[in-house]
């Protein structure tokens, strides 16, 4: 009954989403030969917003049946699971990789190369022959320390609920999800994490900073290292840490960053400067 309710609320979405997909098609083909009149730009506008709607219900409903799917069928010994692992393999899986002297085949050959690019690459500091005049710039100091303070447990529990649930674990192979669902289970460890941070206790940091590195083809024919671009997946811990930092220090952006930087700031936009 449920079903059928939602199915006559809403109604086919791909059907209407090709609909409205071809309506804007033919709009926009006239538009290039005369003006629109003013009910066809208001027709314009409202089935551009409803395309949107109905692209992210459609996003939703396959995500949520491909989530069906796996958990039916996902661990089992089934075609829909060796053909997922398959995939997985071919579309992971780095075969060559060529350099201006070599075509690396072998694993070690290409840990090397890739190694090596990414050590040459990033190069080594240097120290500087000039500073900053910070009086000359007029530069005035603001009061920081209340973001020095202790983290609460609601403010903890506050950033976690505001993580997304499903992006890619790091090395400890935990989502947000988890923590949303176990945090009153969890909230003192988590707690002690946070903490041993803040006060600047490294022992052991260095499993808490390690993540796993992956390599994204840019194109189909990826083969050079330039070809790939590299991501950090990094522990939970660090992830929910940085982003208690950048929550306190965000509300005060506008008045430590000046107005002609527009970008990536909230409530500015990049276009205020045309």
């Amino acid at each position: 009954g449920i079903k059928r309710w939602k199915k006559e609320k809403i109604g086919d979405t791909k059907l209407q989403l090709a609909i409205v997909k071809e309506i804007l098609l033919q709009l926009e083909t006239t538009q290039e030969q005369r003006m629109l009149t003013t009910m066809e730009l208001d027709l314009h506008r409202r089935l551009k917003a409803r395309s949107m709607g109905l692209v992210a219900i459609e996003k939703t409903r396959i995500r949520q049946r491909s989530r069906l799917t796996y958990i039916r069928c996902g661990d089992a010994n089934t075609k829909f699971f060796h053909i997922r692992a398959s995939a997985r393999r071919r579309k992971n899986y780095i075969h060559c990789l060529h350099t201006d002297e070599v075509i690396a085949i072998g694993h070690e050959e290409k840990e090397k190369v890739i190694g090596d690019y990414f050590k040459n690459h990033i190069g080594s500091a240097t120290p500087r022959s000039t500073t900053i005049n910070w009086q000359s710039l007029g530069h005035i100091p603001h009061d920081l320390l209340d973001l020095e303070a202790p983290f609460s447990h609601e403010e903890v529990h506050n950033t976690i609920n505001a993580m997304p649930s499903d992006k890619a674990p790091g090395p400890d192979g935990l989502t947000g999800a988890f923590f949303k669902a176990c945090w009153g289970i969890i909230k003192d460890d988590v707690m002690a994490a946070i903490n041993s941070l803040f006060t600047m206790n490294a022992q052991g940091f260095e499993w808490l900073n390690s993540a796993c590195i992956v390599l994204l083809p840019k194109k189909a024919d990826a083969m050079r290292v330039t070809d790939f671009r590299p991501i950090s997946l990094i522990h939970s811990i660090a992830k929910i840490f940085s982003k208690l930092l950048a929550n306190r220090l965000a509300p005060r952006l506008n008045s430590l960053v000046s107005n002609c930087q527009s970008a990536f700031i909230k409530k500015r936009n990049i276009h205020d400067n045309f």
